[in-house]
C-alpha cells in the first residue's frame, strides 16, 4: 500500500534562488545593509541564511538588488533557526507582497 504524500501547506509556491540580497534591521539606528543569502522565495516571503542576529517579530527591510533602495520591501521575521557555526536561517514575510526581481 503506498503512503500518501502530505499536502503542501504553503499558500504560494517557493522557488530556489540562492543569491545575495541585503537586509536592513529596522531597529538598527545606523541603517546598515547586511548582505545575506536568499535560499528560496515566494510572492509572500523569503528564506535567508545569515550571520545577522534576527528575532521573530522583528521588522526588517529587504533590498533585492544591492544599491537599489527603490525596490526595498518592508518585511517581518517570522521564524529563526540558529546554527552551530554562528549563522542561521530565517523566514521573512513581506508586508507588501509582490516583489519584482528578487
Amino acid at each position: 500500500m503506498s503512503e500518501a504524500m502530505p499536502a503542501e501547506r504553503r499558500r504560494c509556491r517557493r522557488v530556489a534562488v540562492n543569491k545575495q540580497i541585503a537586509v536592513v534591521v529596522d531597529s538598527d539606528r545606523d541603517g546598515i545593509a547586511n548582505t545575506v543569502f536568499a535560499l528560496d522565495m515566494s510572492e509572500l516571503g523569503v528564506r535567508i541564511r545569515s550571520k545577522v542576529n534576527l528575532l521573530p517579530g522583528q521588522l526588517v527591510t529587504v533590498i533585492p538588488k544591492a544599491g537599489n533602495d527603490r525596490q526595498a520591501v518592508p518585511s517581518r521575521v517570522v521564524w529563526v533557526s540558529p546554527r552551530s557555526d554562528g549563522s542561521g536561517e530565517a523566514g521573512l514575510a513581506f508586508l507588501q507582497p509582490e516583489v519584482p526581481g528578487l
